[in-house]
């Protein structure tokens, strides 16, 4: 699904959403669920005002987007993208 977004070059686009569910009780609003653009974007992030969606400039990254840990494979010599130290000397042309 998309959602018409207005950006702040006063173009309309639309973007990827989603029906996000809402809790009527506390809103007051008598739909279950909204319908929300998918904050994805690493250049802007989406602001709702009235009823109308604007979009934002992001000032900073998406934690997402960041590794928060290192890869699992790169412990093993075998995954390694360049050979051992070792495996170097062994096959250089000098060694023979």
């Amino acid at each position: 699904m998309a959602i018409s977004v207005r950006f702040p070059d006063g173009s309309w686009r639309d973007v990827p959403s989603e029906l996000r569910p809402i809790d009527p009780v506390t809103t007051g609003m008598k739909s279950r669920f909204r319908h929300v653009p998918v904050n994805c974007d690493p250049q802007w992030r989406y602001l709702r005002v009235a009823s109308i969606w604007h979009a934002r400039p992001r000032r900073v990254s998406l934690a997402i987007l960041t590794p928060s840990v290192d890869d699992w494979w790169l412990g093993i010599a075998a995954m390694a993208d360049a050979p051992a130290s070792s495996d170097k000397e062994s096959h250089s042309p000098r060694a023979a």
